[in-house]
């Protein structure tokens, strides 16, 4: 049959006129195959290009990887410094003081992290108050004031300028990690708390029970590994009167800093970054509850990510530096003077100054690399 189709008069002059006009036979094969490539990205182009526009929504994500942070943000000896400050919220009493005060340096030049988590009863000399009251008195004086009131208090403790100041309420901090669905975080020791503060019941007057034992609940956590929702982990990281090692304020910073570094695993974690739905999201609550000092470029926003990207890439993980009054095996910065030297328990430092420490903290810093 085939060899009678080949053989045929109509086939053998079509063959003949192919065979004379190769170069068309060719450009006709191109052009249809031009033509269902076209095809092809009408039909696909808006649904990809919708996909790009999810993703790339936002202050200049595009421009993220061009973007060299050590020539776009503002920095001191090529470190950017944060103070990130987490306070109550709310309408209650002392919403206003700051539970969380950690000094954040990201060094630009070796894409290194360092974390400090400042105790909140360290005693100001120049506000004669403990510094977690700096943003309360700040905003007192004028709106915005409580951001740079803050950022001096901490600059006399660790003698370097700040660039950024960010607050976050503990509504936000739930509401993020919920987001995030949950972090998963090592619990180093047991420990129990029977005063842990009942939201909402700060001004409660328990009908007239003299101890207020209406304002507080019972929390718990055992030893090991442990996945925890907004709520749960808001009640780890501020917890604050259990018996023993954890109820100490510096326990206390050690868990803050524990339950970053879960929210960094799990912003990075392949369930959120290629998940653009839930990167929106997350978009839109942090610019909802997270705020900042003064506002913030599109090209510093696309520096910070660029920095962050280079530090997740990298393996490396935050260098935690302690400011405590030590212990056993190794000898603090801080103590603990008589009560009635300033009214009030505190904490300052041991040599009178904090000239001592800032030497030290350079030095952590530049051996750590």
């Amino acid at each position: 049959m085939l060899t009678k189709i080949k053989n045929h008069p109509l086939f053998q002059k079509l063959k003949r006129k192919l065979t004379a006009n190769l170069w068309l036979t060719r450009v006709l094969i191109l052009l249809t195959a031009i033509s269902l490539v076209f095809l092809l990205f009408l039909l696909l182009a808006k649904p990809v290009f919708s996909f790009l526009q999810r993703i790339m929504k936002g202050p200049a994500v595009v421009t993220t990887f061009f973007t060299d942070p050590l020539y776009t943000l503002p920095s001191y000896e090529g470190k950017t410094n944060i103070l990130f400050l987490g306070m109550g919220g709310g309408n209650h009493e002392g919403a206003d003081l700051t539970d969380t005060m950690i000094f954040i340096s990201l060094d630009l030049k070796n894409n290194q992290v360092y974390l400090l988590s400042l105790p909140r009863d360290i005693w100001s000399a120049s506000m004669q108050a403990k510094i977690n009251t700096a943003y309360h008195y700040g905003e007192e004086n004028e709106t915005g004031g409580g951001y740079k009131l803050a950022e001096d208090a901490v600059y006399e403790i660790v003698g370097m300028p700040i660039h950024y100041v960010v607050s976050l309420d503990f509504s936000g901090f739930e509401n993020i990690i919920n987001l995030l669905g949950g972090v998963d975080v090592e619990i180093e020791r047991s420990f129990e708390d029977k005063l842990y503060p009942i939201a909402g019941k700060e001004n409660d007057l328990c009908a007239g029970d003299p101890s207020l034992a209406c304002r507080y609940e019972t929390i718990n956590f055992t030893q090991g590994l442990q996945h925890m929702d907004g709520t749960t982990a808001l009640k780890f990281v501020r917890s604050r009167h259990s018996e023993g090692e954890e109820g100490t304020d510096f326990a206390r910073s050690q868990r803050q800093q524990k339950v970053m570094e879960a929210i960094k695993d799990k912003l990075i974690s392949t369930e959120i970054i290629f998940n653009p739905k839930k990167l929106i999201e997350l978009k839109n609550t942090g610019m909802q509850y997270i705020k900042f000092n003064k506002n913030i470029s599109d090209k510093e926003y696309a520096a910070f990510a660029s920095f962050g990207l280079n530090f997740f890439k990298s393996g490396k993980h935050p260098i935690s530096i302690i400011l405590d009054q030590g212990d056993n095996n190794r000898e603090g910065f801080l103590t603990s003077p008589p009560e009635y030297k300033y009214g009030v328990w505190v904490l300052e430092p041991k040599s009178g100054s904090w000239t001592e420490f800032q030497e030290y903290l350079k030095i952590t810093m530049q051996h750590n690399n």
